[in-house]
């Protein structure tokens, strides 16, 4: 999940429509500029049914797909918005696809470097012996800062044939390294038919309440 945000540099300079969103007003000297009644809810940009490939290291690819993409460069702290949904795919030198994220909704403060992503979010890291693992939780932060993603509410991590369950799930970046801070137990289930959204495996944890 390293460097997303160059992917979605690497978007506007591929061709975003630009809106003046408002009317544009003489400043005095003769060069109009848009103004905007609302910053917070009016975007100066937006761009729709984006696509964009983007090597960052000469090696490592990175894909990012979304139906919408709203930049509100206007606003107090400006920030991006994918309000129809977001994927994201990174691959290694030989293409293969080394993790993904999707999810209904997304959005990037550009100030504070921090996404939140919300609604079916699932994140796959398909390296390591089991096949890799799989995240699954309703809402997901990523500080780019910190170099970290984090959840503050149920969450479940999908190792083999292993389903991990809790609260305050957090990792590093790349999804390598993990922990809860409030678990609910490990439980062994058909994973496969989980990480398939198969309805056939149910179930069901008492999660402790945060602390």
């Amino acid at each position: 999940m390293k460097n997303h945000y160059s992917v979605l540099v690497a978007t506007f300079a591929t061709g975003t429509l630009f809106l003046t969103a408002g009317s544009l007003v003489s400043c005095g000297d003769g060069e109009p500029k848009p103004t905007i009644e609302d910053p917070e809810t009016t975007p100066t940009l937006v761009s729709r049914n984006r696509r964009v490939i983007n090597s960052t290291d000469g090696e490592r690819q990175y894909r990012m797909e979304t139906p919408l993409l709203e930049r509100y460069e206007l606003a107090e702290e400006p920030f991006m918005e994918f309000r129809e949904g977001i994927r994201v795919e990174t691959f290694d030198s030989a293409l293969r696809v080394e993790s993904d994220l999707v999810a209904d909704y997304a959005r990037l403060n550009e100030k504070t470097e921090l996404w939140v992503a919300r609604g079916n979010v699932v994140v796959h890291n398909y390296k390591g012996e089991k096949g890799g693992r799989t995240l699954m939780t309703e809402r997901l932060y990523w500080d780019q800062k910190q170099k970290k993603i984090y959840s503050d509410t149920t969450a479940r991590v999908i190792e083999g044939e292993s389903v991990h369950m809790g609260r305050n799930f957090e990792a590093d970046e790349n999804f390598e390294t993990w922990s809860f801070h409030n678990t609910a137990g490990k439980i062994e289930v058909d994973a496969s038919s989980l990480r398939e959204g198969s309805d056939s495996t149910s179930v069901s944890v008492s999660v402790a309440d945060s602390v």
